[in-house]
């Protein structure tokens, strides 16, 4: 008895055959050029669905079973024909069109079976519930490839795991697919939150899920002669696994020479790479990303989620690649041009136009993750959930702050200088996150971000083309996520702290930044006198430009709380960062120590109605305020403790403001 089932459904060139781009699609169903491509590639022979139904033939019997369903029309028989009128002929039995796009990778030897469905259910008058018969009662690992995913691949889901409870159904987002990327998006979500199916972003992950083992690369990647084609820098070094990927994802070149753009923080590669022909042909520059093979997939499937909506402001990917536990992608940008590419991070240390850095993040946050927030929509969030506030963390950071002021973190405050106390941050993730939760769920606004926005993920060409990459992180989140994230990092990686005077002038920013009642009116650069360090005049005055961008963002949601949360996040993380000096760390200690505080004030007092108090000193002893409306049950609040906490305000009377609708 197989371990395993591989279903295909509906790869059909009537469904997904490689067109030319702007040839006219056969019928309703073929997925569109971009699609087809995506499962195919440029190379169909190269591409993921010959790539793992080669993998699937190779496989024996006793490991996997096979089962191709395909459309299948007879145009002559009455009950198709409306079918057929609707979506146009596609998939007439016995031609092209319904041939599959992988014929040439099917082995006559080798056993499969073929389902003839021609409508939404695939068991309704054909063979596949006799073909699953021997498996029925079997704990069974089942795969399915193919499309549409929202459609043909979501109803066999179902009915499988219906039918036959036993099964364990799973899919790879990239071995299915629709003719828009949104909606097979969006099915791959219901498949997993509704029906329960595992999806992998993964083939490789996908394949050995299924039976242990992984397609091979294609092409000659293993010789020696096929690596000498790999120029890197001199004394640069990679692991024998990258570079046969990078041998794969070249091999229509004679020689490329790669140039480091970052090592990563995760143990990733970046870099750029000049492609030669076989006819000497300089190719367009690419960069390609080598990594954990999981974590590469992840990325690509994050990407690929937001690609249609950056347009030209977003690379394409040309190709990726996945071997042993290793993967990789070669990206391709619509505008990048040859000569010297260097990060956000690095033009920033060697630039002291304040003018350029604030045009670069102008076209990062307005012209290119501006697109994804142009998308916002206020939802109810949990900012301490989103942002992953949990004790389990309290011994690593107890242990990174105790290293870092060399004595025990103990008691109530922090000496962090020579007279200079802060708050305990200890006690918060030790003692204080069990009680504290936010009592009333409270509506921000999110939307796509990419959500590791750092130095190293900004990149700008010879011509100041502004690139981002790295979109493992991309999800749908905080909208605020990206700007305070990359405000972190110019305070406490960019910023040089070189002795006690320039940490001081540190902590006084600080206090500015933090110290902010309304995030709708942006911090200014009025006290940038108080300060001598020229590093720490630059990063006010580039944090000034972040915080512009909050008002559109964030509209009437402006309560500061939302922007405490993800400072203690960061500035917590920074201590652990190994290219943050120890003076920037104390910085992020401090910063991270006063914002903990300010959470716990917030939530202790969002337990009772806030009455916001004018100041009206002229008009003492009257007393005017403002409040929502109390004992409101979209905020999970009590009417008889407001009205309690209006009268212990000294309130006598009390004016309902009414909207005109």
């Amino acid at each position: 008895m197989p371990k395993s089932i591989l279903i295909t459904q509906c790869l059909q060139n009537d469904f997904v055959e490689l067109l030319q781009k702007y040839d006219p699609i056969p019928n309703l169903l073929h997925v569109g050029f971009e699609e087809a491509k995506r499962l195919l590639s440029e190379k169909a022979e190269e591409g993921p669905i010959d790539s793992v139904m080669e993998w699937a033939y190779l496989c024996s019997e006793e490991d996997l079973e096979i089962i191709h369903i395909r459309d299948w029309h007879d145009p002559k028989d009455q009950d198709q024909k409306q079918h057929l009128k609707y979506f146009g002929d596609h998939c007439l039995k016995n031609t092209k069109g319904a041939e599959f796009v992988f014929e040439k990778k099917i082995l006559p030897s080798r056993k499969h079976s073929i389902v003839n469905a021609s409508g939404l259910n695939d068991f309704l008058n054909t063979n596949l519930e006799r073909i699953l018969t021997p498996f029925k009662n079997e704990k069974i690992k089942v795969g399915i490839i193919g499309v549409w995913t929202e459609a043909k691949i979501f109803f066999l889901a179902y009915d499988l795991i219906t039918r036959y409870p036993n099964f364990e159904v799973v899919t790879c987002s990239a071995l299915t697919a629709s003719s828009s990327r949104a909606m097979h998006f969006i099915a791959l979500d219901q498949l997993h939150d509704i029906l329960g199916v595992k999806i992998f972003s993964s083939i490789g992950a996908f394949t050995h899920h299924l039976t242990n083992s992984m397609p091979k690369l294609t092409g000659n990647i293993h010789g020696d002669k096929s690596l000498e084609k790999l120029l890197f820098e001199p004394g640069y070094e990679i692991k024998d696994t990258d570079k046969k990927i990078l041998s794969y994802l070249f091999r229509d070149c004679k020689t490329v020479e790669l140039e480091c753009l970052d090592g990563g923080f995760s143990g990733n590669l970046v870099l750029k790479a000049k492609g030669h022909d076989v006819l000497g042909h300089i190719q367009v520059p690419t960069v390609v990303k080598v990594g954990e093979r999981n974590s590469i997939a992840r990325e690509r499937n994050s990407f690929e989620r937001i690609q249609e909506v950056l347009g030209n402001n977003a690379p394409n990917i040309v190709d990726f690649a996945e071997l042993e536990d290793r993967g990789g992608i070669k990206y391709r940008y619509a505008a990048m041009l040859d000569g010297d590419v260097k990060t956000f991070q690095k033009l920033y240390a060697k630039s002291e136009d304040i003018e350029k850095i604030h045009k670069i993040l102008e076209i990062v946050f307005l012209n290119q993750l501006g697109r994804l927030y142009e998308a916002a929509r206020s939802e109810k969030l949990n900012l301490l959930h989103y942002y992953d506030f949990q004790n389990k963390y309290a011994s690593s950071i107890r242990k990174n702050i105790e290293s870092l002021i060399g004595k025990k973190a103990n008691g109530e405050k922090i000496e962090i200088l020579k007279g200079e106390f802060i708050p305990n941050i200890c006690n918060f993730y030790e003692r204080d996150l069990d009680s504290l939760r936010e009592y009333n769920s409270v509506s921000h606004y999110m939307s796509y971000v990419h959500g590791d926005l750092n130095g190293a993920n900004i990149i700008i060409d010879s011509q100041e083309n502004v690139w981002i990459i790295d979109y493992f992180h991309t999800h749908r989140g905080h909208i605020l996520k990206d700007l305070v994230k990359l405000e972190n990092d110019i305070l406490y990686i960019f910023t040089k702290i070189e002795n006690e005077e320039d940490l001081k002038e540190g902590f006084r920013l600080t206090d500015i930044l933090i110290n902010c009642p309304d995030l709708g009116i942006p911090v200014t650069n009025e006290r940038v006198s108080e300060f001598k360090n020229p590093f720490i005049i630059k990063a006010l005055n580039t944090i000034v430009k972040l915080r512009q961008f909050y008002p559109s963002l964030i509209q009437s949601d402006r309560d500061p709380y939302q922007l405490y949360v993800p400072i203690v996040r960061y500035a917590m993380h920074t201590l652990s960062f190994d290219e943050s000096s120890d003076l920037q760390k104390q910085w992020a200690l401090y910063t991270g120590s006063l914002c903990s505080k300010k959470i716990q004030e917030y939530l202790k007092k969002s337990k009772e109605l806030r009455v916001d108090f004018l100041n009206l000193s002229k008009l003492e002893p009257n007393k005017i305020g403002i409040t929502i409306l109390p004992g409101r049950k979209d905020r999970n609040r009590n009417l008889k403790d407001d009205i309690q906490t209006i009268r212990e305000n000294n309130i006598q009377s009390v004016l309902c403001l009414m909207t005109m609708n």
